[in-house]
């Protein structure tokens, strides 16, 4: 059974992070990230609710990149959307495409949530491995940001009510997708792929991995060929 935690990066209204752990609350999830949040005031825990809980075991971190790269899956949101084959970035998928794709997903999954200003940023959308957004109008696509969670969360909840959703307690060494991403680099560097194409092939990659959903023994496996390659390589 997969394992979410909401992760919401630079937050900056206290109203929102509270309104946010509610949500945790109310759909039976329960670990909530802050990437360099704004201040919390009393707005925070009025608007938490009976999640004040959540809200008082929110962990509070300020790397990005190490924090998601402990996840097995890291899932991005956007407004903007891409219909164009070669923009692997801003290739997103609805609530419910995602919902039905990792419905026998296991491990730890991130459900990552931008400012509410201007989302997240093309770096930050590097490290996610899939991309969600919410369909809206096209005159005004922008979900305020405890709107947006609410209704991620309220589909990825809808099919499994009797379920808790939790998330391991110990994030300490990187997941194993992003150790075999580093050796997939690692093997295009040495294989002499050219520089310029090397980000934009390690994102394509990253997508392929999300899209896949790997059993942990898949992982291995091409841990261990990707990892001959490179001894080959390397001489």
């Amino acid at each position: 059974m997969a394992r979410f935690s909401v992760v919401l990066v630079e937050p900056q209204t206290s109203g929102n992070i509270g309104a946010v752990a509610r949500l945790i609350g109310n759909f039976s999830f329960e670990k909530l990230y802050l990437v360099n949040p704004v201040d919390l005031d009393d707005e925070a825990e009025k608007r938490a609710m009976h999640a004040k809980d959540v809200l008082e075991n929110a962990e509070i971190v300020d790397d990005y990149e190490a924090t998601v790269s402990n996840f097995d899956l890291v899932v991005g949101t956007s407004g903007i959307n891409t219909e164009k084959k070669k923009k692997f970035l801003r290739k997103a998928e609805t609530p419910e495409e995602l919902n039905k794709s990792i419905a026998d997903q296991e491990g730890s999954i991130a459900l990552v949530f931008g400012r509410e200003d201007q989302g997240l940023l093309n770096e930050e959308l590097k490290k996610c491995d899939r991309l969600v957004r919410i369909p809206a109008s096209e005159d005004y696509p922008i979900l305020n940001l405890s709107h947006a969670v609410c209704v991620i969360l309220y589909e990825l909840f809808k099919e499994k009510e009797d379920e808790v959703v939790k998330r391991e307690e110990d994030l300490s060494e990187k997941s194993e997708r992003e150790r075999l991403i580093e050796t997939f680099s690692e093997v295009l560097k040495a294989a002499g792929y050219p520089e310029h194409k090397h980000e934009k092939t390690e994102v394509m990659f990253r997508k392929i991995l999300g899209r896949s959903t790997l059993t942990r023994w898949e992982y291995h496996r091409l841990m261990g060929v990707f990892s001959q390659i490179l001894r080959e390589l390397e001489g």
